[in-house]
């Protein structure tokens, strides 16, 4: 453990070495062993919660990392959504998603496992005119236009 007031003018030769020594070793391995009057504005990297911190003076406070430096400049979920673009749907569980609103565009598949309800009794297209059918109603069942005034109903 060095003290960061040490070496001062007066220290012997032998015991002046060993003490930059004790600062370099600080300096470089970013405080891994705790010294004492470190200066205010030093930076150690906690490697019990991972993060990096600065000194005050008094107590060592988490550091926030812009992103240009690879970190998200924020220190909230709410923050980091924000500074990244993210959306709610980041912060989802794929097993439980909740959707609402917007298009999904360049789907090759959909695969339903259960019943789809629309909101209202309406007209929906379902396909293209090309592939399948085009336009269905649903109400108590699919309603299907095969033709002009001629329905399947389901």
């Amino acid at each position: 453990m060095s003290n960061w007031l040490n070496p001062t003018i007066t220290t012997d030769y032998d015991v002046f070495v060993a003490e930059m020594k004790d600062r370099d070793n600080d300096s470089v391995s970013m405080f891994l062993n705790p010294g004492t009057n470190i200066p205010v504005g030093s930076i150690r990297y906690n490697r019990t919660t991972k993060i990096f911190e600065e000194w005050s003076g008094t107590a060592w406070s988490a550091c926030v990392i812009g992103v240009t430096g690879g970190g998200t400049g924020a220190n909230s979920q709410g923050g980091v959504a924000s500074s990244l673009g993210l959306g709610t749907m980041a912060y989802q569980n794929s097993n439980a998603i909740n959707v609402t609103g917007g298009t999904a565009l360049g789907l090759t598949g959909l695969t339903v496992a259960t019943v789809v309800l629309p909101t209202v009794h309406n007209t929906y297209d379902i396909g293209s005119a090309a592939l399948s059918f085009r336009r269905g109603y649903y109400a108590s069942g699919l309603v299907i236009p095969v033709g002009v005034d001629k329905y399947v109903v389901g």
